[in-house]
């Protein structure tokens, strides 16, 4: 199967939609499709650049013929939890687990957003790469050791801008790093800061066979992906807190 090789239209930037959803995630953080609907708003043509550097690498080009799931693979949590301690895998299956959360609801979240631009009808294979490209997330969120708060997941955006330089991510990082907790080092800054280059340091995630990788030992899986370690990464310690309670952004004790 040939992948789709031609440039999709344009897609307008949607600022008022995203001033609007951006205002509604503030009132209440819990909101995902606040955060989508944003994404959307704002993503312009970034999501063409990734799927027209998708199609140029070999695994890319692999996952397009065979097409595998990987939210298939994800939701599997049974053979997940069987994985050796201290897997890839058994590592994402304890994070949604302790964070309350499934891949089922990533899609629901998404499904609910408010997009500009539902009529650009995505062909099979861009769906095939976005799909995946949502399906990842939570991973991660593993492999870089951000955690499911506040927090965690403003540094996994910064990450994620470093991937593929999504404006509307982009946005919302922002707003979440000057919404941090007040520190006159800059440290929260800092830290985002490395987690962007961080996720710009690494192989495109997007295009790696990362289902593949999950019997691995995490350190291991992250070596091949060429995502530094979070001591390496941040060697003060990961973050945690969440806006609530005033601790966004706060170095754990």
């Amino acid at each position: 199967m040939t992948a789709a090789t031609e440039q999709a239209p344009d897609r307008s930037i949607e600022i008022s939609l995203a001033v609007k959803a951006m205002v509604g995630l503030a009132r209440d953080t819990e909101r995902t499709d606040h955060v989508f609907t944003i994404i959307s708003a704002l993503t312009g043509n970034s999501f063409e650049r990734t799927y027209q550097a998708f199609i140029k690498t070999s695994h890319g080009q692999k996952l397009l013929r065979e097409r595998p799931s990987l939210a298939a693979v994800l939701t599997d949590m049974a053979r997940l939890e069987a994985m050796p301690e201290g897997s890839l895998g058994r590592a994402y299956a304890d994070f949604m687990k302790e964070g309350g959360l499934t891949a089922d609801g990533l899609m629901a979240a998404q499904d609910a957003r408010i997009d500009p631009h539902a009529t650009f009808d995505l062909d099979p294979d861009r769906r095939y790469v976005a799909d995946r490209l949502r399906d990842q997330h939570d991973l991660w969120h593993v492999l870089t050791g951000y955690g499911c708060d506040n927090s965690g997941e403003i540094a996994n955006l910064w990450f994620s801008v470093g991937q593929f330089g999504n404006p509307g991510m982009a946005f919302i990082a922002f707003f979440g790093t000057v919404g941090g907790k007040l520190d006159p080092s800059l440290g929260w800054a800092r830290y985002c800061a490395r987690a962007f280059e961080r996720g710009k340091k690494a192989a495109r995630l997007v295009s790696e066979p990362v289902e593949d990788l999950l019997e691995l030992p995490i350190d291991e899986a992250r070596r091949r992906l060429g995502i530094d370690p979070p001591s390496v990464a941040h060697p003060s310690g990961i973050r945690r807190g969440d806006r609530r309670d005033g601790q966004l952004g706060a170095l754990a004790a």
